[in-house]
């Protein structure tokens, strides 16, 4: 989300209190960014900073907290009932999802020193992971969006890519300049038996193993200049400096269209942006 940058935002906090060092603040980050990965619901989830915690929720129930003061100090971890025994972490039912097909369970401690037990488990992230899921039938966790923004959290889908789209995304970007580098008769011989319609990958959301022949061959075919308005590509790619303009398939392929050249255009920034929403 333009604007904001959670990691600056929450150690701007913890850099409120006096009793929390550089390097617990580093594994409180640590918290969160697990917990952002390990999210399945992204489109449900909400982060915010508050006087005194720091939580990722939905509707009105914590999937991870950090609590600074008060009654509930210390740290919080939605898990379900497949939860793993951690030193000086103890499991608290949740209350609010006891009536629920999945009582799910916290996973707390008063002392944020016992964080590197919990983030170095990879089992309890497991089980936070299903429980993410398994909290969306409780009727706590129903949409209170207006209510969130109201409080000035913000979505999680909006602002975190979760790792493996990057990477997934970063390989993509290395395979269609390979593509780019080949020999263009090479690259059609390959487009001419190769699969149409895209296999999907399920992330967070679903996506598409996209065909990079595709790619490089359109932005061949566009030699440096968007198919929309003629203009030439705005500036130049710092990996190669090769013109930038983006691949957009005319029937998108969420609708069935096609991963193939004659279903795509090579756009510049301003045209791609406005082919997707004016």
């Amino acid at each position: 989300m333009n604007g904001f940058n959670w990691k600056i935002d929450l150690r701007r906090w913890l850099n409120a209190s006096r009793d929390i060092s550089p390097q617990l603040a580093d594994k409180i980050i640590v918290f969160f960014e697990t917990a952002f990965e390990h999210t399945r619901c992204p489109q449900r989830a909400w982060f915010g900073i508050h006087p005194s915690r720091a939580s990722l929720v939905v509707g009105g129930i914590y999937l991870a907290a950090i609590q600074r003061s008060g009654e509930d100090q210390g740290f919080w971890l939605l898990v379900d009932q497949q939860h793993p025994p951690i030193e000086n972490i103890e499991y608290r039912p949740v209350k609010s999802t006891q009536k629920s097909r999945y009582p799910l369970i916290w996973a707390h401690s008063i002392s944020l020193a016992n964080l590197p037990n919990l983030i170095a488990n990879a089992v309890l992230w497991g089980s936070f992971s299903a429980a993410t899921e398994k909290v969306l039938v409780s009727p706590i966790a129903s949409d209170r969006d207006s209510i969130q923004k109201r409080r000035k959290k913000k979505r999680l889908s909006e602002f975190w890519v979760g790792k493996i789209a990057q990477a997934a995304n970063e390989q993509f970007q290395n395979a269609v300049l390979s593509a780019l580098r080949d020999k263009p008769e090479m690259r059609r011989k390959r487009l001419e038996t190769a699969q149409v319609i895209p296999n999907k990958i399920g992330i967070v959301s679903v996506s598409f193993a996209r065909n990079p022949d595709v790619v490089a061959e359109v932005l061949f075919r566009a030699n440096g200049y968007c198919e929309f308005c003629k203009n030439p590509a705005p500036f130049t790619r710092r990996a190669d400096n090769s013109p930038y303009l983006e691949v957009h398939h005319i029937k998108m392929l969420a609708e069935g269209g096609e991963d193939t050249v004659a279903n795509a255009v090579a756009l510049c920034p301003n045209c791609h942006r406005q082919a997707h929403y004016a």
